[in-house]
């Protein structure tokens, strides 16, 4: 019997969809898979299908010890994570995926685009740019795209600023200028790693952001790109984690401009939601890669069975307070049709509550089915916000 006691930074929907794959291995290959999850809120979204709760801070270090103590492997599901504290305890002997050196690098956002260069890897110029300082455009003009080194995610930490009026809405904090890239597509690729020299790639995705944010409102997989690119996609991808001597499960999200050139935008040392699709549309799913790499197993298959398409479920406009679901029994009663909710008890505009995937023979049928069952479907809080 497979026995193995994981250990994960956080509890929120990616750590509870690995507890759901250690589950799922449990039941099939007869293993005693233990997540551990080190978590502020002991009804975290991983808590609720079975992980086993430690209590902590993952953004302080605050419990890691005692998370350690009772594990046999570390992971994360964010990267707002205590590198030092992660560090201190490879350093005593416990296993951490992925290494402290590599999250020292990848957390920090200029250091990340710092690190692109070194290793020769394309990437959008930039320069760093301090939090006090109005941005005139200098020296690639306008628009521009401003970055936060540390604290971005689901599309905050990012301002597109189009004229010397925009400093009104510019980030007051430390981080860099990069040149706008007029694109074609953006795309992602997910890379898994199991540190002894294996390295695997699933098929490009394209993503699709919301309007006026920068958030992911759906993704087509494979992405409607010539065999060409798709090729060139999962080639750089690979080519980045091989040059950070990567372990684990990594999202390579891409630009491709109007000139065909790939640039990459920015990689994320854990799943990724532009990974989710890989549950039902994959022979072997990002979690269940994230396990086989935690626990020294050889990688799963990254074929992609059948097209798909996914969709996040973001916490409606103009209301806010305990969750409200409709319309999803409807939806979920097409067999092509995968619901996930996150068990957040609280919501807000935009918050990410949930993702749908559909699959079908044809990019096209999933996109209809897609534009079909989106309309029914709605997570909003209970109160209206004046």
């Amino acid at each position: 019997m497979r026995m193995s006691r994981i250990g994960i930074i956080g509890g929120g929907q990616l750590a509870a969809m690995l507890v759901e794959a250690c589950n799922a291995a449990n039941a099939s290959e007869n293993s005693d898979h233990q997540v551990l999850v080190l978590d502020s809120d002991p009804n975290c979204p991983a808590t609720q299908v079975g992980g086993i709760h430690v209590m902590g801070k993952p953004a302080t270090g605050e419990g890691y010890s005692s998370l350690a103590a009772v594990s046999d492997v570390l992971t994360i599901d964010l990267e707002n994570v205590s590198v030092d504290d992660l560090s201190s305890l490879q350093t005593a002997g416990h296993t951490v995926v992925p290494a402290p050196a590599l999250l020292r690098r990848i957390t920090d956002k200029l250091e990340q685009k710092r690190w692109y260069t070194e290793l020769g890897l394309p990437t959008a110029e930039f320069i760093s740019h301090p939090a006090d300082q109005e941005i005139a455009g200098e020296p690639f003009g306008f628009p521009v795209v401003q970055k936060a080194a540390r604290g971005g995610y689901d599309g905050r930490g990012v301002c597109v600023l189009r004229s010397l009026e925009d400093n009104a809405e510019r980030l007051l904090v430390s981080g860099f200028l990069e040149r706008y890239i007029e694109r074609r597509m953006e795309i992602s690729v997910m890379v898994a790693a199991d540190g002894h020299g294996e390295v695997a790639s699933y098929q490009p995705v394209e993503m699709v952001f919301h309007e006026g944010g920068n958030v992911l409102d759906y993704l087509v997989a494979p992405a409607r790109l010539e065999a060409d690119l798709l090729t060139r996609a999962q080639e750089l991808a690979v080519t980045a984690i091989k040059a950070m001597e990567g372990q684990g499960i990594f999202g390579v999200e891409m630009f491709l401009t109007k000139e065909g050139a790939l640039l990459i935008n920015e990689i994320s040392p854990r799943t990724h939601n532009s990974g989710h699709y890989t549950t039902e549309a994959c022979r072997t799913s990002q979690f269940t890669q994230q396990l086989y790499i935690v626990t020294g197993r050889p990688l799963g298959s990254t074929e992609q069975l059948k097209p798909a398409v996914m969709f996040n479920l973001l916490g409606a406009d103009s209301f806010k307070g305990d969750t409200v679901v409709e319309g999803v029994a409807e939806a979920g009663s097409d067999p092509d049709v995968s619901v996930h909710l996150y068990g957040k008890s609280h919501c807000f505009p935009g918050r990410k509550m949930g993702h749908v995937t559909v699959v079908a023979d044809t990019v096209d049928a999933a996109l209809k089915k897609m534009d079909h069952i989106r309309p029914q479907i709605q997570v909003r809080g209970a109160d209206p916000i004046d």
